[in-house]
C-alpha cells in the first residue's frame, strides 16, 4: 500500500490548482474557537483536509515540535500558526480579506472573555493590524490603472493553463471548475468583486463565452450540442496521467456548495451518488459554462 504523504505548496495538485493554500488558510482560521480556552483549529472532515494541514503546518517535523513545546496548548498555539500561514500562504487579497474578517471577529470574541493573558490579546492586535494593512493595499491597488491588466493577466495565465492540458486529471466540467476557482481567488476576483454591477456582468459573459469554446472544445462539440451530464461532463478520466489527489481536491474546494443553489458546483465537487433534481441530465458546453460562472461568481457563490 503506498503511504499517504503530507500535501505542500511544492506537491503536484497545488501546483495545478494553485488556490488551495489559500482556502486552507482561511480554513484554518474560520476552525480557531475562542469559546473553549484550548487550541481547537479543525482540520477538515476528510482525509485530504488532513494532508493539507499536516503538510502546510509541518506537522511532525522537528520545527513544529519546537513551536508547540514552547507555546501552551491555547489561542497564543493558533494564533501563531496562523499568524506565519497568512504570511506563508495567504498571497491572494480574497484570503486575506477572509482572515482578516476572521481576526477581528476573534477580536470581539476574546474582549468577552476575561481569562485570556494580555500577550495573547496584543499577539491578536498585531496579527490584527499586519492584516489591515495588506488590506488597504488592496485598496490602494483597485484605484492603479493595471489593476485592470492584472486581471487579464490572470485570466489569460488560467486559460492558457486549461488549454495546455494541466487540468486533465478533473472531468470536462471539473476543468471548468477548477479555472473558475484559480480566477476567483486569484486578481481576476479581485477586480470582479470591486467593480460596478454592470461591469461585473460584462465580465461573467466574457468569462462564460471563454469557458464554453475550451469547454466544447475539450468535449469536441459545438456549443449548444448536448451529451448526458453524469456519463460525460462528471466523468473522470482513468489512466496513469490523472494526479491521484485530483478527486479530492476538488471536493475540498467546493465544501462549500449545496445541492439546491448551486447544483453544478455541488455535482462536479462532490460527485454525489444521486444528482441534485435542479441539475439538468443532458447539458451542452453553453449550458455547464453559463451555470458555472453564475454558481461561483454569482450571487449564490459564497465570494
Amino acid at each position: 500500500m503506498n503511504e499517504v504523504l503530507p500535501i505542500t505548496k511544492d506537491s503536484d495538485i497545488c501546483r495545478v490548482l494553485t488556490c488551495l493554500p489559500e482556502k486552507f488558510v482561511v480554513d484554518f482560521a474560520n476552525g480557531i474557537d475562542v469559546a473553549r480556552d484550548h487550541q481547537r483549529v479543525q482540520r477538515a472532515n476528510s482525509g485530504f483536509g488532513a494532508r493539507l494541514y499536516d503538510g502546510f503546518t509541518g506537522k511532525g517535523s522537528r520545527r513544529q515540535y519546537e513551536v508547540n513545546a514552547s507555546l501552551i496548548d491555547g489561542m497564543e498555539a493558533s494564533l501563531t500558526w496562523l499568524t506565519e500561514l497568512s504570511g506563508s500562504l495567504a498571497q491572494s487579497n480574497l484570503a486575506i480579506a477572509r482572515v482578516n474578517d476572521r481576526v477581528n471577529a476573534l477580536k470581539q470574541d476574546v474582549a468577552r472573555i476575561a481569562n485570556f493573558s494580555a500577550a495573547t490579546r496584543q499577539q491578536l492586535e498585531t496579527l490584527a493590524t499586519r492584516l489591515d494593512e495588506r488590506c488597504n493595499t488592496l485598496d490602494r491597488e483597485v484605484a492603479r490603472i493595471d489593476f485592470v491588466q492584472r486581471a487579464q493577466t490572470n485570466l489569460n495565465h488560467v486559460f492558457n493553463k486549461w488549454q495546455a492540458g494541466h487540468y486533465y486529471s478533473f472531468s470536462l466540467s471539473g476543468r471548468c471548475y477548477a479555472a473558475l476557482e484559480e480566477l476567483r481567488w486569484g486578481d481576476f476576483g479581485d477586480y470582479y468583486r470591486n467593480s460596478s454591477a454592470q461591469d461585473r456582468q460584462h465580465v461573467m459573459d466574457d468569462l462564460a463565452n471563454r469557458a464554453m469554446a475550451q469547454l466544447a472544445g475539450d468535449a469536441g462539440l459545438a456549443t449548444k450540442e448536448r451529451m448526458d451530464t453524469r456519463d460525460h461532463w462528471l466523468a473522470r478520466p482513468v489512466d496513469r496521467h490523472v494526479l491521484a489527489d485530483a478527486s479530492d481536491a476538488l471536493a475540498y474546494m467546493g465544501d462549500w456548495s449545496d445541492r439546491k443553489t448551486v447544483p453544478f458546483v455541488f455535482s462536479i465537487s462532490q460527485l454525489p451518488e444521486d444528482l441534485p433534481l435542479e441539475l439538468p441530465r443532458i447539458s451542452s458546453a453553453q449550458r455547464v459554462a453559463e451555470a458555472m460562472v453564475y454558481e461561483v461568481l454569482g450571487d449564490n457563490s459564497y465570494v
